[in-house]
């Protein structure tokens, strides 16, 4: 059972009911030399820093309440019903040094439609370093038709300009869907390269006045 299914049957809800549709990021920063990164995050349109979003199931890790088909690298127990549950989390390749880097210039914010029981100790034993500066979990989200979608609103206020949400579903971020940066769903990919690939690009984010028309700029190549 995946950690959406773990989550469904304990509300006895569906909470992910959608095909989602990305792309693939370049393997190298060369794709992107149009995007010339400043030398100073805070910018001259901006005195404040600015904000990357992530979702945390199918972008940062996967988990599951069976042992996954290859090695997982933590395990956290969540209580289901009446019982202990474990649950084995495999995280994405890369995402200790995508954390890291993107922690260097931006203000880096999780937003899961997870549990805070379950979400609360993957963050815990994923962000050592503590890069993660504000956690917002299923409680947070905004159900609309069935789906739990993730109001940016409550990050940045008004300020959209400055923040970007990478997520696998895409009506997660149906609010605003101008500030969403599709990624790849990972399950079990250990060659997977998504992160490392997709760091290049939010990295460049910065030479842009506003951040929505870096992805109005990627989509359109």
């Amino acid at each position: 059972m995946s950690i959406l299914k773990f989550h469904c049957r304990l509300l006895r809800c569906v909470s992910r009911c959608f095909t989602a549709t990305t792309i693939s990021y370049p393997a190298t920063k060369h794709a992107f030399t149009k995007l010339d990164k400043l030398k100073d995050p805070l910018t001259e349109y901006t005195n404040t820093k600015r904000t990357i979003i992530l979702d945390l199931d199918e972008t940062l890790v996967h988990s599951t309440t069976q042992l996954p088909g290859v090695k997982y690298d933590f395990m956290v127990m969540v209580k289901m019903e009446r019982e202990i549950m474990p649950i084995f989390v495999v995280k994405r390749p890369g995402v200790t040094e995508f954390l890291e880097r993107l922690g260097e210039n931006y203000n880096v914010v999780v937003f899961t439609a997870g549990l805070e029981e379950y979400a609360s100790q993957v963050l815990d034993k994923l962000d050592k370093s503590g890069v993660i500066s504000q956690r917002l979990y299923r409680d947070s989200c905004t159900e609309v038709s069935g789906k739990y979608v993730k109001d940016l609103s409550l990050v940045v206020g008004k300020d959209l300009r400055s923040a970007l949400i990478v997520d696998d579903n895409p009506s997660s971020y149906s609010l605003q869907p101008e500030n969403g940066v599709p990624i790849k769903a990972f399950v079990d990919d250990l060659k997977d390269q998504e992160l490392l690939n997709l760091v290049e690009f939010l990295e460049s984010c910065y030479a842009y006045e506003d951040m929505r028309d870096a992805v109005k700029d990627l989509l359109a190549n």
